[in-house]
């Protein structure tokens, strides 16, 4: 089955999930999916695609789920048909309801087989983050413009756009020791905005290398990290936390509810700020 992942990483990794849940079904295979923001990139340029079939056999009889691009010929390749973006905004609505992900579903079997490939994994074991707290901080010029948008339909206690020195004054009322961010541009600017505060601040991007594959690398990195802070309007940032929570580190924040940095509660499941901080998940067998 060949597949069309649509949108930024996190928003294809959610189609993804869609993907590996029909091709269980139904006893298939999946031909590895491209990925990449600015340029078209392989799923093995970002994971290690044999370590994530050896982690999904137990979820699939045994067998691998992926075909690897090099061995396409081999296959008769079918198109995917099915809404894979609408599918998991179904799943994902019925589990916010329930407040309850079940351990074998797709979401959280296809998020834990994910590891970076060995150089990828090289960039990300440069930051040694145990210690260290992390931060997505998004200023992108796509996001602020998304933003302004949205800004309309939300609470008045939601603040989607924050300025950088607002958010820089919540992290100092929170912790103010070292940090390292991750957002899609400027970064020097916002080590910089750092600095002017007495805050120690680090980051990773590297402009060769493609756009998807920075933000898969410090996905990984904010999985590390002491605490980790960002928005629950982000998928980034949902998947984080919920990764983090399924590797029993779930000490996650959010920042964009009431002028503040708060703890959420329910391991990135819900997208709404109220709900993250009241409605604790249960993961169920």
């Amino acid at each position: 089955m060949e597949i069309n992942l649509t949108g930024g990483l996190n928003n294809k990794l959610f189609c993804f999930f869609s993907a590996c849940e029909i091709a269980i079904r139904h006893h298939t295979k999946i031909l590895e999916p491209k990925l990449g923001w600015k340029r078209k990139i392989l799923f093995s340029e970002i994971y290690d695609l044999d370590l994530f079939n050896a982690n999904m056999r137990p979820y699939n009889n045994g067998k691998d789920l992926l075909v690897q691009d090099t061995d396409k010929d081999k296959h008769e390749i079918v198109a995917n048909k099915q809404d894979l973006w609408g599918l998991s905004a179904r799943t994902i609505t019925k589990m916010r309801h329930e407040c309850t992900i079940s351990r074998k579903s797709s979401l959280t079997t296809v998020l834990s087989s994910l590891n970076l490939n060995k150089q990828n994994k090289t960039y990300a074991n440069q930051f040694k983050v145990e210690n260290t707290n992390s931060l997505q901080i998004r200023i992108e010029d796509d996001w602020v413009a998304y933003s302004k948008e949205k800004q309309k339909e939300i609470g008045e206690n939601e603040v989607l756009l924050i300025e950088l020195h607002d958010l820089i004054d919540y992290y100092m009322q929170f912790s103010g020791e070292s940090i390292f961010f991750t957002t899609g541009q400027n970064h020097q600017y916002v080590k910089n905005q750092f600095s002017s505060k007495n805050i120690n601040s680090d980051f990773f991007y590297d402009d060769c290398l493609e756009y998807e594959v920075n933000a898969a690398i410090n996905f990984e990195i904010c999985c590390r990290s002491k605490n980790f802070i960002g928005l629950t309007r982000s998928t980034f940032s949902n998947l984080v936390a919920l990764r983090r929570a399924l590797c029993n580190k779930d000490n996650s924040y959010i920042y964009n509810l009431n002028n503040k940095i708060i703890r959420r509660v329910d391991s990135g499941l819900q997208h709404i700020p109220g709900e993250a901080i009241s409605k604790p998940t249960n993961f169920s067998d």
